[in-house]
């Protein structure tokens, strides 16, 4: 539930009056307000540049909820806490606002807002301003920005096209994938399924992708070669379910290794349980990742 928050003007004059607090209030003209969009298959960005203060900066990425990252000189060294705010058009309610999250700061400069951001993003779809205020534990200074939401229509849609088409792994992810297989079980199950068709999804979108290593693994319950065959058949199911849900069989490798690689204590049943797995490995040329 987002808390009302009221500003008064009242309060404000008579902080002044009596010198306990230093305000600053950064206007944007409406005339002057450019909001741009930039994207690819595993970043979305909204942003907009603000004279004499910084920029801020919606992001999206694969399994994150959307953040926003705030970037100013201005906040070097002078504040230690920071709130969103959702305000009405002025021409609407200009002396109310809606908070929505606290900031946490990642840098002497940078501000990151990663709590019902997209409460925000909705808000400004529908006419809504977004405010940003700064304060300080050690001093009285307090900056407050009003961003309003003209010229954004059309990078908002962009913006929002880029978030839905987003995978729903991210490399960090998708890198490295474990399913976990019960005893006598050779072939992967539904839930397994839709694993391999997320990550399917991620190896399609990443051009950079070279090689899918696939391995199979039992546990030592049976002959070393009777596992050997368990393990073939595990990872040759899987690599089917990828191929069928669109990677490339050239990108492929599948490997069985029976019980000779344990990863746990094959004489208790939770051991022998880790040891029945299948592993995929995604290797790409490119070190730099989305």
């Amino acid at each position: 539930m987002l808390k009302r928050f009221c500003r008064s003007k009242v309060v404000f004059l008579f902080v002044f009056n009596i010198g306990w607090a230093h305000a600053q209030e950064v206007s944007i003209p409406l005339d002057l307000v450019k909001w741009e969009y930039q994207g690819d298959h595993f970043y979305c960005e909204l942003n907009q540049k603000i004279k004499n203060f910084g920029g801020l900066t919606f992001i999206a990425e694969p399994s994150h909820a959307v953040r926003l990252k705030v970037e100013s000189s201005q906040l070097q060294n002078l504040y230690d806490q920071a709130g969103l705010f959702l305000l009405n058009s002025p021409w609407i309610s200009p002396d109310e606002a809606q908070f929505v999250s606290h900031g946490e700061w990642t840098g002497r400069k940078q501000v990151v807002f990663d709590h019902d951001v997209n409460e925000v993003l909705q808000s400004v779809a529908q006419g809504g301003w977004t405010q940003l205020q700064f304060t300080s534990s050690f001093n009285p200074r307090v900056l407050s920005v009003d961003v309003p939401s003209v010229n954004i229509e059309e990078p908002l849609r962009a913006f929002n096209r880029c978030r839905e088409s987003l995978p729903a792994l991210s490399y960090k992810q998708a890198r490295d994938v474990q399913l976990a297989f019960a005893l006598g079980q050779r072939v992967v199950s539904g839930d397994q399924r839709l694993v391999l068709n997320q990550l399917a999804e991620y190896i399609r979108l990443d051009q950079s992708v070279s090689k899918v290593l696939v391995d199979g693994h039992t546990d030592n319950v049976g002959s070393s070669l009777a596992n050997l065959q368990i393990a073939r058949v595990r990872a040759d199911d899987v690599a089917s379910v990828l191929e069928e849900a669109g990677v490339d069989h050239a990108l492929i490798e599948t490997r069985a290794h029976g019980d000779r690689y344990p990863v746990a204590n094959n004489q208790t049943e939770q051991g022998q349980a880790k040891n029945r797995r299948v592993t995929i490995r995604v290797i790409r040329r490119s070190t730099n990742n989305p």
